[in-house]
């Protein structure tokens, strides 16, 4: 089987653990020298998410190769991301070409990056029929079978686990979407458009906090773990699941609200009477 990254082509899926609380070092961002309003000067920030944890996975290093390959063939139909319901989960099976009957890609679903390779045929202009396998190095490896028409921008198909028992096999129906990062996606858009204060976040409880920190992390793509987080983002319509890792993605605003937030979450019941309730 010939490596992922041996083809002109590649497919693509994403993400590492950011949505947990963690600590860092020091880090001064830039500050706007013209605002009257200290709630909006970049301060010095005690966690800093783009530092925190392990060094990039190798699963992201992949990934982030695969988005290059796919740029030199988006404008193929077939290229692009099919996203929607795999059972309880949101999928996305990133495809990113084809060379004679074979086809390459990689999921990105529950937290989890997978390599595909397989089979496709081609009917008319418009019609592909893919036999797809993942690695077997995993006890939920499978198979998938699934036809895509790039007319209609439709893709549907089944997956069964190679080990008989494994997991439920599932069937699917994607449709083809381009991810887009939108600071006015969510509940809690402010949180990656401008500098919150403590007077932004003070009243709030500790769930709410959490959604709004993770909600960050969640428009950059990142696939949860988490079963919570995961539930709540994809039921979403603007969430596909991108990566595993998008510390590196994240702006200057967005690492000094993660900071604020994290420690109102960290501190919430020590200074639960000062909070006004």
């Amino acid at each position: 089987m010939k490596s992922l990254f041996g083809y002109s082509f590649v497919f693509l899926f994403f993400l590492a653990s950011c949505g947990k609380k963690e600590t860092t070092e020091n880090k001064t961002a830039a500050s706007d020298p013209t605002s009257d309003d200290t709630t909006s000067v970049m301060k010095p920030v005690k966690i800093d998410a783009r530092k925190i944890g392990p060094e990039k996975s190798t699963e992201q290093e992949k990934i982030e190769q695969a988005i290059e390959q796919m740029e030199k063939n988006k404008s193929l139909p077939i290229v692009g991301y099919w996203v929607g319901a795999f059972g309880k989960n949101k999928i996305n099976i990133a495809l990113a070409g084809i060379a004679n009957d074979q086809a390459i890609g990689y999921t990105v679903c529950a937290g989890n990056y997978r390599p595909i390779e397989g089979k496709v045929s081609v009917t008319g202009d418009s019609i592909y029929t893919f036999q797809m396998k993942e690695p077997g190095t995993d006890q939920y490896d499978g198979e998938f079978h699934f036809m895509v028409n790039t007319n209609q921008g439709v893709m549907k198909g089944s997956w069964a686990p190679f080990k008989k028992g494994a997991a439920t096999s599932k069937k699917f129906t994607l449709t083809k979407k381009a991810f887009e990062y939108n600071t006015d996606a969510g509940i809690y858009p402010q949180a990656s458009s401008e500098l919150l204060g403590e007077a932004d976040v003070e009243n709030m409880l500790e769930e709410e906090l959490e959604v709004m920190r993770n909600e960050i992390y969640a428009r950059h793509g990142y696939s949860f773990k988490d079963k919570e987080m995961r539930a709540r983002f994809d039921s979403t319509s603007w969430y596909i699941p991108m990566g595993v890792d998008i510390r590196e993605q994240l702006t200057d605003i967005e690492v000094q609200n993660i900071d604020l937030i994290y420690r109102y979450e960290e501190y919430y019941e020590e200074n639960y009477d000062s909070y006004g309730r």
